[in-house]
């Protein structure tokens, strides 16, 4: 999806990778991170926040969910980190990051409430319903905090994607907030819902989704009832070109996770985009037989979109020699990535691919590298088997 923007973009990237699998420094089933334009990618966003008055909240999923990444992203300018599950946060705490939100996509179980509020000690915590309103108000009164939440709303006709259904229904929010202000351990400081944002048709821009009116509705409902909204949250597609659109509606919280990696739908089309490609995928040949050439996988990720992927042995070359990607079933586990073969190709070239990934749903490596732009690329860090 993203390697021929990843070649036009940021070809020293590729090459830099190309030369750390065949001198073996890095593994096949690596995906290799370009820290100079990723600390770069994260110092724009946050200027570009600062201008227009939004706070960010930085997601590590896609990249490792590493405390290595999460402190690169915090002294570039974005403080605090998005936890999409209680293993990445902690992940980031174990490093000392910290955490601005937690529980928008997966909540903490009513065991671990405790050790969120005590050690984790997140800005805010998204909340779908009542029930675990209740839960962490009676842990938050135990150690004697006012613990301040966030409502995920769902409307009637939202876009949702299949895994992450929850959140109060907009019909029922005003009853349901009436109920959860008066429990003593937790404040509602405001609302988010996701996505609020989808590439339109064409290819060329972003699109709001429904979602968003449904958002706008349930802040409406909130000043009805004298709650007052610090928080409105948008998540989805969070990036340079969306913050100016996010704030016209009164956005006042994002969260970039593709877009440190300039891999938002949006940088797979437009080279205009300030975020700068900054990762890739790089496999090895294993075997081929008359028609197709195998690629050694477990980093692949069903929503991928991978079309070409580039092979051969020499920096220089590379990025001449491309090949298609045969699909494999996902119903299947990815062991081998299937091309089609090419006469010039020989067992042990590299592969390289460039595409949206989710690193932590994978079993794959992560190298981060300085220096793709010089003669000596240098990996500072090396993750393995992404978590």
């Amino acid at each position: 999806m993203f390697l021929q923007m990843t070649a036009k973009r940021n070809p020293a990237l590729i090459s830099s990778a190309v030369k750390l699998h065949q001198s073996g420094v890095i593994p096949p089933n690596t995906y290799v991170i370009d820290l100079d334009s990723l600390s770069s990618n994260v110092q724009s966003l946050s200027e570009t926040a600062k201008e227009h008055d939004i706070s960010l909240y930085y997601m590590t999923k896609q990249i490792g969910r590493s405390g290595f990444i999460g402190k690169i992203i915090e002294k570039n300018g974005i403080e605090r980190a998005v936890a999409v599950d209680i293993d990445e946060a902690e992940n980031l705490t174990d490093h000392n990051c910290k955490i601005g939100n937690i529980g928008h996509l997966v909540q903490p179980g009513k065991h671990q409430w405790k050790r969120v509020l005590t050690e984790m000690q997140p800005e805010v915590i998204t909340l779908f319903s009542y029930e675990r309103a209740v839960q962490l108000s009676q842990e938050a009164e135990k150690i004697g905090l006012k613990q301040d939440v966030i409502l995920r709303i769902v409307g009637e006709n939202d876009l949702i994607y299949p895994g992450q259904f929850g959140g109060i229904p907009l019909a029922d929010l005003e009853g349901a907030a009436r109920e959860i202000k008066k429990l003593p351990g937790i404040q509602i400081t405001g609302l988010t819902n996701f996505p609020i944002m989808q590439l339109n048709t064409s290819q060329t821009d972003y699109e709001f989704t429904p979602n968003l009116n449904t958002l706008l509705k349930a802040s409406e409902i909130f000043g009805n009832l004298g709650i007052n909204v610090k928080q409105l949250n948008a998540p989805s597609s969070t990036s340079c070109h969306t913050i100016p659109l996010l704030k016209k509606h009164g956005i006042t919280h994002g969260e970039p996770g593709h877009a440190i990696t300039g891999t938002t739908p949006l940088h797979a089309y437009d080279e205009n985009q300030i975020e700068i490609p900054s990762m890739v995928y790089v496999s090895e040949i294993s075997h081929m037989d008359k028609d197709h050439a195998y690629t050694i996988a477990g980093g692949y990720y069903s929503r991928s979109n991978m079309e070409n992927v580039l092979y051969g042995n020499n920096e220089s070359s590379i990025l001449e020699k491309s090949t298609p990607i045969q699909k494999v079933s996902i119903e299947n586990i990815d062991y081998y990535g299937c091309v089609r073969k090419k006469q010039d190709m020989q067992v042990g070239d590299t592969a390289i691919y460039a595409f949206r990934a989710q690193i932590f749903v994978t079993r794959a490596h992560i190298a981060f590298v300085k220096g793709v732009d010089s003669q000596s690329p240098e990996v500072v860090y090396f993750q393995r088997r992404g978590m």
